[in-house]
């Protein structure tokens, strides 16, 4: 019930602004509804790497993504894309390892923007500890095209927080320890469109675990409305 309410909150409080913006499809869209199963919904997994946490005074630098289709990745689908960042890439370099070398010549905020914007149409997306990635993408949306992103997600950290909580059991909830959970490798790599794949397997075994031999429910992944 909150969910279709917040959704249709955010639509009435923006959908003016966004008519002639490229954030304009986003608001047409039907509502996905929560009864809608798994494997008849095609998810958009997204991570994102940034300049530092703090929305106001850091930059995204790059976003990568994977398709879920039928209850399988897409790797074909997956796309990791540079941002220019005027403020460069500061200490965080040393987490996600791009330099202001990587992203002299990237793209524009706006312009990964706009082809991210075609693949969320009509689908879910999927974060890992989604409320950083989406302050990040509304703050990019809103600056650029001064409307926010409307969308529906999933977010693997809180399922993971849910089912810990049920068992009785406090553990850690980066997504690397959260796949050892569930017995998948961990790789080196850190990049964003490596985190994407990540945590779209993460998704799945979270969703094969929440089964239970009959056909899952986007309320059982708890289904959320942008912010």
């Amino acid at each position: 019930m909150f969910y279709k309410l917040h959704c249709q909150y955010r639509h009435w409080r923006f959908h003016k602004r966004a008519i002639g913006s490229p954030v304009q499809p986003l608001y047409e869209q039907s509502l996905i509804k929560r009864s809608q199963v798994l494997l008849s919904t095609r998810f958009l997994v997204l991570d994102c790497e940034m300049s530092g946490l703090d929305v106001n005074r850091s930059q995204l630098l790059s976003v990568g993504w994977v398709m879920i289709e039928h209850g399988r990745i897409i790797n074909s689908s997956g796309r990791h894309l540079l941002i220019h960042a005027e403020q460069g890439t500061g200490d965080s370099s040393r987490i996600h390892g791009l330099l202001d070398s990587n992203i002299a010549g990237a793209k524009s905020a706006a312009a990964v923007l706009l082809l991210l914007i075609k693949q969320m149409q009509d689908a879910v997306l999927v974060f890992h500890h989604a409320p950083l990635d989406i302050r990040f993408l509304q703050k990019a949306a809103i600056d650029n095209f001064r409307c926010p992103l409307l969308f529906t997600y999933i977010d693997t950290m809180e399922i993971e927080k849910r089912r810990l909580h049920i068992q009785g059991r406090t553990m850690g909830l980066r997504l690397a320890q959260c796949r050892e959970r569930y017995g998948l490798v961990t790789g080196q790599q850190h990049n964003a469109l490596a985190d994407a794949v990540a945590t779209a397997e993460l998704f799945l075994a979270q969703a094969s675990y929440l089964e239970k031999g009959h056909g899952l429910k986007l309320s059982e992944l708890h289904l959320r409305c942008s912010r």
